[in-house]
């Protein structure tokens, strides 16, 4: 099932095993996209976007937001 969700750099995400993290490269492979992931644990993934179950972060529940 293709993932409809469009990842651009900058893009704040979520992961179910790695948790939350900012998107910092993208590289269209096939019909898929490699998504470049800093989390904020301190580790590095690259995911492909449609297997991978990875969301954008909804920014209302950010903690930033004070």
């Amino acid at each position: 099932m293709p993932n409809s969700i469009d990842f651009k750099k900058g893009d704040r995400v979520k992961h179910r095993l790695f948790g939350k993290g900012t998107v910092t490269d993208t590289l269209p492979l096939g019909g898929d996209t490699v998504v470049t992931i800093e989390f904020d644990n301190g580790t590095t993934r690259k995911l492909c976007a449609d297997i991978s179950g990875l969301e954008k972060d909804d920014p209302d529940n950010s903690p930033d937001n004070t």
